[in-house]
């Protein structure tokens, strides 16, 4: 029996198969990347994998499907803190009750690696990969097929007589070229058809040095031993994208890394490999501080857009998320980036305890500022949500009166996304609530979109005093009447290239 199941749970931002045949009025969704990489190295060690993305498959059509699989060594299921969580319970209790029981339930992701004793002590969690589970998958499945013990495989946590057992660490994969590509065979249950032109998204290296303290990797590297950025080598990643190319089409690449200028000139060497194909990158994510000039003079014709998060345009709110941001180079940057032809893309946080108005004020003049740079730029704003293994979730629990749930179910409502529990947030009362979300809506309506500003927007700014004070005169920020695309993405929406991508991909 060979057989596995990897379930990627529906996150807050769902997906409703209804409208994946409008062009205009869906929002991309990106393959799971997370389970196509641990499919990657169980089939490369001769399982048969079944994946399933509940944001494109609904869970009765998952049972269903399971149900026809037959014998299944286990089902993993990978998380996130948030409505992931209970999106996979959800998966769980039908599949214990479909199998019978029978079928272990494996976890594995950022959630159940940071709170694993919690996590396990669940009873619709039977196994817990920690850590960087690409290997440790492979390990389990060996064990649960051949009937070994548990004990003999790293990186788990598991129940034996109602008792918990934990075994020692994973540890990092390194070098990460000795990890498969990932498996894209699912390709066509992972993309929708109406988003032509259809992305690839890539990862190019793993890990980050910095140490925000709103941030959870601290949780993931108490775990792992320490931080440890790692890249994959130019010759792994030319051979993925000329995989995709060649068997799928794809030209353009999202690129999921965080910090993917961190090694300029690794990045530098890649970005011209991709051009050397004619490839396309749709977005670049890293620090601000890390767009030298000879990566900039590369991007026009090539990238859509830059993003780097600021965070807040307050020093002294700087400080405590340990961000390092010298707003003068940043809108020195975005001048350049103007000029260069290339949208720049920024998200902020408000919401803390500790914010004042000036605070926030602080963060809407930066955003003007950007917008007066450049017009076409974007930016979001969320409001804060104290996330497991953060040094500022910590501040939160000995000053502002934050009690951590005591069972993993309950930490679904964490979810900076989607539902914002007050529980998460003891120093947010109704009326403060209220001001949020309505800030948030102004303020993403205002700096985020490209539509005309209308009756909601003024609305909003004319019935809270405060809000108008914070956001200023809306109607004087300068506005881009609709996306700028380097690439003319939506100027390739031609029939006999639209065609070669569904015929490739999607028969």
């Amino acid at each position: 029996m060979k057989n596995i199941v990897l379930i990627y749970p529906r996150p807050t931002r769902g997906y409703s198969k209804e409208r994946r045949q409008d062009i205009h009025d869906i929002k991309r969704i990106y393959a799971p990347l997370s389970i196509m990489c641990l499919a990657a190295t169980l089939e490369e060690s001769g399982f048969s994998v079944f994946l399933f993305d509940q944001r494109l498959t609904p869970i009765e059509e998952i049972l269903e499907k399971i149900y026809r699989i037959g014998e299944v060594l286990f089902v993993g299921i990978s998380t996130m803190t948030g409505s992931q969580i209970k999106n996979g319970l959800e998966i769980a209790r039908a599949i214990k009750l479909i199998c019978k029981n029978e079928v272990p339930l494996v976890w594995g992701g950022v959630h159940p690696t940071i709170y694993p004793e919690q996590t396990i002590s669940h009873p619709l969690v039977d196994i817990i990969c920690y850590g960087e589970g690409d290997y440790t998958i492979v390990e389990l499945a060996k064990a649960l097929g051949e009937r070994k013990s548990l004990k003999t495989v790293n990186g788990l946590y598991f129940k034996q007589d109602k008792v918990i057992v934990k075994t020692p660490p994973p540890g990092r994969i390194e070098p990460l070229d000795m990890l498969p590509v990932p498996t894209w065979r699912h390709l066509k249950d992972f993309l929708n058809p109406a988003q032509y032109p259809i992305l690839a998204t890539i990862t190019t290296s793993r890990g980050c040095p910095y140490n925000c303290t709103y941030c959870y990797k601290h949780g993931v590297d108490t775990i792992e031993g320490g931080s440890m950025w790692r890249s994959f080598s130019i010759d792994r990643i030319m051979r993925e994208t000329e995989l995709l190319n060649s068997n799928y089409g794809f030209d353009i690449f999202e690129i999921s890394d965080e910090n993917f200028v961190l090694n300029p000139r690794r990045a530098l060497e890649l970005i011209r490999n991709f051009k050397s194909r004619k490839f396309k990158i749709s977005a670049i994510r890293s620090n601000f501080h890390t767009y030298k000039d000879e990566i900039i003079r590369e991007l026009p014709g090539f990238c859509d857009y830059v993003a780097y998060s600021p965070e807040t345009g307050s020093h002294k709110i700087q400080a405590i998320l340990n961000k390092k941001a010298d707003y003068q180079k940043m809108k020195s940057l975005n001048s350049h980036l103007r000029d260069m032809g290339i949208v720049t893309v920024h998200t902020f946080i408000f919401g803390f305890p500790f914010e004042t108005d000036e605070d926030i004020l602080a963060t809407v003049s930066l955003c003007k500022d950007f917008k007066k740079i450049n017009p076409a730029c974007r930016m979001a704003i969320y409001q804060y949500m104290p996330y497991p293994g953060a040094p500022l979730t910590d501040m939160m629990i000995s000053k502002y009166g934050l009690v951590l749930p005591e069972n993993f179910e309950d930490w679904h409502k964490c979810d900076m996304y989607g539902e914002l529990d007050l529980r998460f947030r003891p120093w947010v009362n109704q009326e403060k609530l209220k001001f949020l979300n309505a800030f948030q809506l102004l303020f993403n309506n205002v700096f985020n979109t490209y539509k005309p500003l209308g009756e909601e927007e003024y609305n909003i700014w004319e019935s809270d005093d405060k809000i108008k004070q914070l956001m200023g005169d809306i109607s004087s920020i300068p506005r881009a009447t609709s996306p700028i695309h380097i690439n003319k993405l939506n100027e390739r929406l031609q029939p006999d290239l639209y065609n070669q991508y569904m015929n490739r991909v999607f028969v």
